[in-house]
């Protein structure tokens, strides 16, 4: 497994022989890797490859049946009691797990009642007791981070796609994670509202923040990830840094995936 070193420490996200089923049908199939602090790993892959599900299954909005995710030191979703079984953590374990990592979905899901300031705060506000001037002030600072301070009083319904999506990745630093969890973050945008949310990404990358992406930006993968993993049917088929990948491809799924995007883009 080739591992871009971004730090001598512990990996932030460690990922160890996960399998999970729908029914009968697996989607995921002996998973393992790893994330270091600091780190942007970009997932590429097919539709119906996993990328997805292994995502929702490091925040544990996915149960798997087969292996661990620990985050730091500690199993995501289960632990092992005294005879070596593996027991469901709490609700109240879960929870303050999940709020470690953020995730930034293809859908915005921004509450439409409320300002977007607003949104931005509630997290800390309700999940982790930060009282409301301090969550808000907060807030204001990441909405000015991602280029929205104008917008801070605006209703989300007032914003367009792009903008929405940047409310969204401000909304997750709030919760001051330890990592991030991007699902196809432009897939549902307009093509000339991509870059937008790409610049405040590639920002993330450059001030260190350890990231998970699931996208098929493949010239910001190129360019901007750290490590590259290749997903087909439920299992990792290459991984490396973006210039083996993108440039000396050496499976030949991974080769005819990429045939399909060099026709319309350049890496």
């Amino acid at each position: 497994m080739s591992i871009d070193a971004r730090s001598s420490g512990d990996a932030a996200i460690s990922i160890s022989k996960v399998s999970k089923w729908f029914g009968q049908h697996q989607v995921l199939k002996d998973i393992s890797t790893e994330v270091r602090h600091g780190e942007a790993v970009v997932i590429i892959g097919p539709s119906g490859s996993g990328k997805s599900t292994l995502l929702r299954c490091v925040n544990f909005l996915e149960e798997f049946q087969q292996g661990e995710i620990t985050i730091g030191n500690e199993a995501m979703g289960y632990r092992l009691d005294a005879s070596g079984r593996r027991v469901r953590r709490s609700e109240t374990e879960i929870a303050a797990m999940r709020a470690q990592v953020g995730m930034v979905f293809q859908s915005f899901n921004l509450f439409p009642h409320m300002s977007v300031l607003k949104n931005v705060a509630l997290g800390p506000v309700r999940a982790l007791s930060v009282p409301r001037r301090e969550a808000e002030e907060r807030a204001a600072a990441l909405l000015d981070r991602v280029g929205l301070a104008s917008k801070a009083g605006a209703m989300p319904r007032l914003l367009s796609g792009g903008q929405q999506q940047r409310v969204a990745i401000a909304r997750a630093l709030a919760m001051q994670p330890k990592a991030i969890l991007f699902d196809e973050v432009t897939s549902a945008l307009d093509p000339e509202l991509v870059g937008e949310v790409l610049d405040v990404m590639r920002q993330l990358v450059q001030d260190g923040m350890t990231m998970i992406i699931v996208t098929h930006e493949m010239a910001f993968a190129k360019a901007f990830a750290h490590r590259v993993v290749f997903m087909a049917d439920g299992e990792i088929v290459e991984q490396g840094p973006p210039e083996q990948i993108f440039d000396d491809p050496r499976s030949p799924r991974l080769q005819a995936f990429l045939k399909r995007f060099k026709q319309g883009y350049q890496f």
